[in-house]
């Protein structure tokens, strides 16, 4: 009963969790972390009296008073997609969590995962959305969002709202599957102060733009949302949409963590909400590894240590740790049959030092053959030939043994079943 109530107050509870929450990346870090230690300490407390916790506390000899601050939550087992899976599948189909927000991974990085949020962890998970906006300098009050449609938004496309109705609020939504023609006369009626789509369905919109010479309305703010963004894409996004692209970095399981702020070098992290830690093979604290998120607001069922698949390069200073690489995901990696991989990280140089390719993926047929698919700017210095003969010649000296190429020029590469865009597929074993 008291869910469904909170589940109803859900926009009235955005509204109370905003104003607690940092609207700037701070200058000093001193209370954030202070704040980050105190609940970090409640939620390692709420996590032993969980069964699931509860095991992985006792397997790794911790106790929550233990743990005191978020590097302490590396003594604590690693929480992966699979035991997140199984956990969850086994819990949302229970009465307790009939009034629960249930969402669903993309399955990008393997089977979908089902993730249950209490009314009030989703309406927090909300409010940060935006809090990111706030720290980037949009009123999310008084400006207007358009995104792309989404089956976790409630209603989307229809009635708005009685704070949508009074200006606050505002959120249109746009076909990310229609047409691109439609989908930027749509852009363009709107006018949105803050846009946020796919990367790979924003890419598609301005490549048709630069193709055609269709104009796409400026957003202050916009964001290509749940792939990483290159160097490459970067310039083509402020080519065609302006100076105003932010990087905001999270997951659907844990929500946007992390900022990366127009011309800056770096995430920050919004500690008052999140832990985000870079650790080894052996799970310790590293300048370079995989990536682990624990959202703070998520203490009902909660997500310890848990490994997103993406791998980054972390910076610490004065105990606040900042990470200035994204370097993808775990699974893009070229293969050897002697078991050697050569990561989309390693051969990024390649591509960034070369304006005129546009977009582009890599299929790994066999252990010797490269299916290379590729946008070419049509005002590119290289011929075609060029290029093949660049990229053979480029990233044969990066890999650990030389491979054939085949080349497939194309307009705009289309997008996996999810909607996203891996810059790698390996179809070998």
């Amino acid at each position: 009963m008291l869910d469904n109530i909170q589940k109803k107050m859900m926009n009235g509870y955005i509204l109370a969790d905003l104003p607690k929450m940092a609207h700037r990346i701070p200058k000093n870090f001193s209370r954030v972390m202070q704040l980050q230690n105190e609940r970090v300490q409640k939620l390692a407390q709420r996590a032993y009296e969980i069964d699931f916790y509860r095991e992985r506390f006792d397997r790794a000899k911790v106790k929550p008073e233990d743990i005191r601050c978020g590097d302490d939550l590396t003594k604590l087992p690693v929480l992966t997609k699979n035991e997140l899976r199984e956990w969850m599948g086994g819990l949302k189909d229970q009465s307790r969590y009939r009034d629960w927000i249930c969402d669903t991974t993309s399955g990008s990085t393997g089977k979908p995962v089902s993730v249950l949020f209490s009314p009030r962890e989703k309406a927090y998970m909300k409010a940060n959305w935006y809090r990111v906006m706030l720290c980037c300098g949009y009123n999310p009050m008084t400006g207007k969002m358009m995104s792309r449609i989404n089956m976790h938004d409630v209603n989307p496309g229809g009635q708005d709202t009685f704070l949508q109705k009074l200006g606050i609020f505002r959120h249109a939504f746009v076909d990310q599957y229609a047409p691109e023609p439609e989908v930027i006369d749509r852009i363009n009626e709107y006018r949105p102060d803050w846009l946020y789509m796919n990367k790979t369905e924003l890419m598609r919109l301005v490549l048709y733009a630069k193709r055609t010479g269709k104009k796409i309305f400026h957003p202050k703010f916009y964001d290509p949302i749940s792939e990483k963004v290159t160097e490459n894409d970067r310039a083509l996004f402020i080519e065609q949409l302006g100076e105003g692209i932010i990087d905001s970095y999270g997951t659907a399981e844990t929500g946007a963590c992390m900022l990366r702020l127009p011309g800056k070098n770096y995430y920050a992290v919004h500690n008052d909400s999140f832990v985000v830690n870079v650790v080894d093979d052996d799970g310790q604290l590293a300048k370079r590894g995989r990536i682990l998120i624990t959202p703070l607001y998520k203490t009902d069922l909660p997500l310890i240590n848990y490994e997103v698949g993406d791998r980054a390069v972390m910076r610490t200073s004065q105990g606040v740790h900042f990470i200035t690489e994204v370097e993808g995901r775990l699974n893009d990696y070229f293969r050897y049959e002697d078991g050697r991989v050569t990561s989309f990280f390693e051969v990024t140089p390649v591509i960034a030092h070369c304006p005129d390719i546009l977009q582009i993926r890599f299929i790994q047929k066999t252990y010797d053959l490269i299916h290379v698919q590729i946008v070419r700017d049509e005002k590119a210095e290289m011929t075609r030939a060029d290029l093949e003969e660049y990229l053979a010649g480029s990233l044969n000296k990066i890999f650990k043994r030389p491979f054939e190429f085949e080349f497939e020029w194309m307009d705009v590469i289309p997008p996996d079943k999810n909607g996203k865009l891996r810059m790698i597929v390996c179809e070998v074993s």
